[in-house]
C-alpha cells in the first residue's frame, strides 16, 4: 500500500512538472506570435470597446481606415453615416 502511494506521489510530481513546463513553451510561442503582429488596441467608433487591432473588421469612410470591434457595429456605424449623410443633403 505504501509502494502504491509513492508511486501515485511520483506521477503526481511528474505530471506537475510537464503541466509547467508546458504552460511556458505555450505562452512563450503566443508572445512570440504577438511580437510579430500587430498588437495595438483601438476604439471601436459605435460602442466604444477597446480591442485588438488585427482582428477587427474594418471599413473605408470617407478615405480613411476605421476598425470596428464586429460586423453588427460596422454595419450600424456605416447605416449611421449613410442616413446622416442624407440628412445634410436636404
Amino acid at each position: 500500500m505504501i509502494r502504491l502511494l509513492f508511486y501515485i506521489l511520483v506521477f503526481y510530481v511528474i505530471y506537475r512538472l510537464v503541466k509547467s513546463r508546458m504552460r511556458r513553451w505555450i505562452s512563450g510561442s503566443e508572445e512570440r506570435e504577438i511580437q510579430g503582429t500587430e498588437a495595438e488596441l483601438t476604439r471601436d467608433p459605435q460602442c466604444g470597446t477597446y480591442f485588438l487591432k488585427r482582428r477587427g473588421v474594418s471599413a473605408v469612410v470617407r478615405g480613411e481606415t476605421i476598425y470596428f470591434c464586429s460586423e453588427r457595429c460596422r454595419d450600424a456605424y456605416l447605416a449611421a453615416q449613410t442616413s446622416s449623410e442624407g440628412d445634410t443633403r436636404k
